[in-house]
């Protein structure tokens, strides 16, 4: 009984020493703020902020009012009261994570889990799911981001793991990618706000009065691969935060079963009243990565993982007004030891002010570091299997929403991740095509002969526009950027420059940051938004020598013009956002550069919306108006053509380019060109600008001799998907592999979620000897029939679910 009461009386003092840390980091009025959540928890009433209805549950378990919550109520003109609640809905409610450790600035959001009660019927849970996000956005409004999380108390108990009220995968929920991982991080890092005290010591006994989650010394090995994915995931906005994460999991895995957690660490220190700042949960994370990072004699990601970890905790030791910080002293021990000069610290300090090429470095260091702490543990993973917790869907989505951010792409458009939010505009910036491989390589400032030597390019694409598309939608072009070319002449640099200034005015337009749903992670990819570059890398016009104004009364055609019939589309460039969140550029040269732009473009518009945002911008010397009102009129009707193209019929699109006539043909599921110049008796019917429909057999309905005509529809290139259909107590099972071909067999008496997870892993841990790119997991589909008809439904996720953001 008294070793009881001595361990209480330990925890209870960490939990009010790190109250006053988290008080003594907030402003006045944020701190009036805090005290107020458990409050606003407890109580429901109309006059309160996040009031939702009468019938929305409330109350914590043994609450009360103390002085500085009254104080609090006072400022906001809250009526301070206890209001006894017979069944409290809330065992108790914690802040987590970084808050009060090293980790947390005052930037810093804040993680509050709300326990609740088991038996809470799911209505309720909607209707506090709806209070929260109020609230939410009530701190909000007072400059403090606070994330609320419903937990169930039995959520972490195996038999709990696949209910229905566990939370989904979401932007700010790992779903079924952690759960004894994250309950540890919770142990080590929770401070009780308000209801029972949590039970997170070793060898705790089973007393009501204390909060019981589960006993983490139990952690599943098999979760290191999901709780990869999920760090990864975090990493794509925030990558030096992600990557201390990412680390300690690898850390963990290199001592199994044999891992000390951090939360036992903690609690040996507790128990010889180690209070001190050696004892910080963020700092003794850091502490047991060195150690690892030092056994393996890994300098150079030890050097990275020092920086992250002084980035993240927000301090500035060279900046006068952080020397009263409670961490100064102790980051001024750090720094010695570590070696750094004051020159590094204030690059650091400086980091609002880093340039382009100071991100993009940092950002390709922070992302193969990651990728290799993955590969590690994807070889630890591989010897323990997938988790039983791990939802198949889930990882599913995670793997294809990391894949579009590290699939090597020569012609996707990297997003700069800013550690800090600032103007990284440059003033001049100097573009240079290399005689060697003939890419473009973009400097900073302007650059010429032997002003190059020693420089290094802040960015490369195997195009110019592909420049131009990084500059101004990372915003490192402003309006007043001046553009060289390197041994060029003026006038090139003058179009370079307005094509920047004219592009940048269209980003302003763009939702470059597009919200990405699940459901659209599951489909092929299809454009938001287009934009075509006309003539910007070879402009026939300048040879021209004819009367503008005649081309307009003559409705005259731009590709075969005059009696030379000459072509005025030197070279088109396709700039895109499509549906997956990516940045995109394509260009296409030479006499066929529209056709091959439309057949490129025709299986992106198939799939987008008839009234999808067109912006086409000449940059030619002459024809500018003409130029942009064909190609657009051109692009659109291309569009209007993919939508109305049916499995029963091919669409012909005729043009004339110089002396030649082509005809672009689609149908439902594809695109191509072809050479009408000696037409057969069947294109004599066919005059410029009209429409022929083709017709096709029908496609075979015989689900045992062919595939259904619907999967086509989710056909998308370097995608593995695998359509289920279920027969009785076999399963249909089609297969369409990265290269559309479509494969069929039937699988016996298996349950899907049993062959869905064993293909997963298969393709999981394949990844270590086969040669596939990072995250190529395939995505699966359910062929289910609704009044009839034939439908294709992502495995596993509700309709509600495929439409959040992710």
């Amino acid at each position: 009984m008294l070793e009881q009461q001595r361990i209480s009386k330990l925890a209870n003092q960490l939990n009010d020493i790190r109250l006053a840390r988290i008080l003594s980091i907030l402003e006045p009025m944020q701190q009036h703020i805090f005290r107020l959540i458990p409050y606003l928890l407890h109580h429901n009433h109309s006059k309160l902020p996040g009031f939702v209805s009468q019938d929305t549950p409330q109350g914590i378990v043994d609450f009360s009012l103390d002085p500085e919550t009254n104080d609090a109520c006072e400022v906001f003109n809250f009526q301070a009261e206890i209001k006894h609640i017979a069944e409290p809905v809330f065992e108790g409610i914690y802040a987590m994570g970084s808050v009060a450790s090293f980790g947390h600035s005052r930037h810093s959001d804040i993680d509050i889990w709300a326990v609740h009660r088991p038996d809470i019927l799911t209505s309720d849970l909607e209707l506090l799911r709806t209070k929260l996000d109020k609230l939410t956005q009530w701190f909000a409004s007072y400059d403090l981001e606070v994330n609320f999380y419903l937990v169930h108390p039995q959520q972490f108990c195996r038999e709990h793991k696949h209910s229905d009220q566990q939370q989904t995968l979401g932007r700010e929920h790992s779903g079924s990618a952690q759960h004894w991982l994250l309950l540890e991080e919770f142990y080590r890092t929770q401070i009780c706000l308000a209801g029972r005290a949590v039970a997170w010591w070793p060898h705790v006994k089973d007393l009501p009065e204390l909060l019981h989650l589960g006993d983490v010394r139990n952690l599943d090995a098999s979760e290191y691969f999901s709780a990869s994915l999920w760090h990864l995931y975090k990493g794509i906005e925030k990558p030096h935060k992600a990557l201390l994460k990412v680390l300690l999991l690898e850390a963990y895995a290199s001592d199994y079963p044999n891992s000390t957690l951090l939360t036992d660490k903690i609690w040996q220190k507790i128990l010889s009243d180690d209070f001190s700042l050696e004892n910080d949960p963020y700092l003794v994370m850091y502490y047991y990565i060195e150690d690892y990072l030092l056994k393996l004699n890994d300098n150079r990601r030890l050097e990275v993982l020092r920086r992250c970890f002084y980035l993240k905790c927000g301090l500035k030791l060279t900046f006068e007004k952080h020397k009263d910080d409670w961490r100064a002293e102790k980051f001024k021990q750090l720094v010695a030891k570590w070696q750094w000069p004051n020159t590094l610290l204030q690059m650091l300090d400086q980091r609002e002010n880093w340039h382009c090429g100071q991100i993009q470095q940092f950002n390709n260091q922070l992302h193969e570091i990651l990728l290799s702490s993955y590969q590690t543990l994807l070889v630890f993973a591989s010897k323990q299997g997938l988790s039983e917790s791990l939802k198949m869907e889930e990882l599913n989505i995670l793997t294809r929403k990391l894949s579009t951010f590290f699939h090597k792409n020569d012609h996707q458009i990297n997003q700069l991740r800013r550690i800090s939010s600032s103007i990284i505009a440059e003033y001049e910036l100097t573009v240079i095509q290399s005689n060697r491989d003939g890419h473009f390589y973009l400097y900073q400032g302007a650059l010429n002969g032997a002003d190059f030597i020693g420089e290094s390019p802040i960015y490369k694409a195997t195009a110019l526009s592909g420049l131009l598309m990084w500059a101004c939608f990372n915003q490192v072009a402003a309006q007043k950027t001046k553009w060289y070319i390197a041994h060029d002449t003026s006038k090139r640099c003058k179009k370079l420059e307005n094509t920047s200034k004219r592009l940048l005015g269209l980003t302003k337009k763009l939702p470059t940051q597009n919200k990405v749903s699940k459901k659209d992670l599951y489909q092929p990819w299809y454009y938001r938004q287009l934009i075509l570059l006309i003539n910007l890398s070879a402009d026939p016009t300048s040879e021209w020598q004819g009367q503008e104004l005649m081309i307009d009364v003559l409705n005259a055609n731009i590709f075969s013009l005059g009696r030379k019939k000459q072509n005025m589309l030197g070279s088109i460039d396709v700039l895109s956002v499509n549906s997956w969140g990516e940045w995109h550029y394509h260009s296409f040269k030479g006499k066929n550069a529209i056709l091959d732009a439309l057949t490129f473009m025709a299986p992106g518009l198939s799939r987008a919306d008839e009234l999808l945002p067109i912006e086409v911008l000449s940059c030619s010397v002459r024809l500018n108006q003409q130029l942009t009102q064909q190609i657009e009129r051109l692009t659109r009707q291309i569009l209007r053509l993919t939508h109305r193209a049916t499995d029963a019929c091919t669409l012909l699109q005729p043009i004339h380019i110089a002396e030649k006539r082509f005809g672009i043909f689609i149908n439902r599921h594809n695109a191509f060109c072809q050479d009408l110049q000696e037409p057969k008796s069947f294109y004599q019917r066919i005059s410029c600008d009209q429409l022929t429909e083709l017709p096709r057999p029908e496609v075979c309905d015989d689900p045992h001799t062919c595939a259904p005509p619907i999967i086509l529809d989710y056909a998308a290139m370097d995608a593995i998907q695998y359509f289920l259909r279920q027969n009785g107590e076999d399963i249909e099972v089609f297969v369409m592999d990265e290269h559309n071909q479509i494969q069929h067999y039937v699988q016996r008496k298996q349950p899907i979620e049993q062959l869905v997870s064993t293909i997963s892993r298969h393709f999981a841990f394949n990844e270590i000897t086969e040669n596939r790119g990072h995250f190529n997991l395939p995505q699966f589909f359910l062929l289910q029939r609704t009044e009839g008809k034939l439908e294709v439904v992502p495995f596993g996720m509700s309709a509600e679910e495929a439409l959040s953001d992710f």
